[in-house]
């Protein structure tokens, strides 16, 4: 196939539910394991101790960058394949999948 042939694709990434609650379940035990309550979490970094319990059960399904920032900072959640802190593009990597869409198609599936 010539190269003027091959046909392209773009994609989009959309949050994956079980993604999201890997990610809860990783700044919880992180969280724990500072022995931090929700309410300490909030004095550290100031985030609203509802936005930190809803990211941690999953209730919040998309994340800003800032607030996961915030919460990866403060809480230092390490990744047992490298045993460093998780990076942010680690993090949203675990949440969002991307969704294959060919050229020309626009709009919302």
């Amino acid at each position: 196939m010539a190269k003027s042939q091959v046909r392209q694709s773009s994609g989009r990434y959309r949050f994956n539910s079980q993604g999201v609650l890997r990610v809860g379940d990783i700044l919880r035990n992180a969280r724990e394991a500072k022995g931090w309550s929700l309410q300490e979490l909030q004095g550290y970094c100031g985030l609203p101790a509802s936005t930190a319990n809803g990211i941690e059960n999953g209730f919040v399904t998309k994340i800003q960058a800032d607030t996961l920032e915030t919460l990866r900072v403060a809480l230092e959640p390490q990744n047992p394949d490298t045993g460093k802190t998780y990076t942010l593009g680690e993090l949203f990597e675990l949440m969002l999948v991307r969704e294959e869409v060919p050229n020309g198609v626009k709009g919302k599936r």
